[in-house]
């Protein structure tokens, strides 16, 4: 492991995932290989394991003793960098079992960040066709569960708020750590890393919700949804 970026879905994780890959560190573990690998049982089992119930009132914080590094690598082993969730529900205990690794925080507006959610995770999951259940669908109803307790309208600002706090004193006492916003493109990222700016490359701008996006965007135009 050589990166651990941390920050939320919809923060550019993926942009970043995909930038990492072009310098050389690679594989990365994003959400999207979850399915391809039937990981799902290892990630609500971590969720159950590190995150208390959800409470409003409370920070989220490892109530349980955490997984050793050996846990984690059941199926991290064979990756260079973690991006996006669900590696990032866990920020405190991936730093403990990687504390070599540069930490790297993606983050953006907490409007500009709930807006996206709501046409992409929030949105794809509250209506799902619960007739036809997706392999995905009991990792998503855990973590939606663990972070916002199932309404991200009341919830989600205060777990962005507790997640960024969370992160940003991981870089605290000398760790390698890095805040990235989408569009600051690949000189911070570069320097950051050591390594040399690729030459006539355009920094990726990776997403795949953009075609669910537009169907949002369509429904919303002819009033079937808010």
């Amino acid at each position: 492991m050589k990166v651990l970026i941390l920050g939320l879905p919809r923060t550019g994780t993926q942009s970043l995932a995909d930038a990492l890959i072009q310098l050389g560190i690679s594989p990365v573990y994003h959400m999207r290989e979850v399915g391809v690998n039937n990981h799902q049982e290892f990630w609500i089992r971590a969720i159950v394991d590190h995150i208390p119930p959800f409470s409003p009132s409370e920070q989220t914080k490892i109530t349980t003793t955490p997984w050793t590094r050996e846990q984690w690598e059941t199926i991290l082993a064979p990756y260079e960098a973690v991006s996006d969730f669900p590696p990032a529900l866990f920020p405190t205990a991936l730093a403990a079992a990687y504390p070599d690794c540069p930490i790297i925080l993606s983050t953006r507006s907490f409007e500009s960040w709930a807006a996206s959610m709501r046409d992409t995770l929030i949105h794809g999951f509250v209506n799902r066709d619960r007739e036809k259940r997706s392999p995905m669908e009991g990792l998503a109803a855990a973590y939606h569960s663990a972070c916002w307790g199932g309404d991200f309208e009341r919830n989600g600002r205060g777990y962005w708020e507790r997640h960024h706090a969370e992160v940003r004193a991981l870089g605290e006492g000398g760790r390698q750590f890095l805040e990235f916003c989408p569009g600051d493109g690949w000189g911070l990222l570069c320097e950051f890393l050591g390594v040399d700016v690729p030459e006539g490359v355009p920094f990726p701008r990776s997403d795949d919700w953009v075609e669910y996006k537009k169907k949002v965007e369509r429904q919303r135009r002819e009033g079937k949804v808010e």
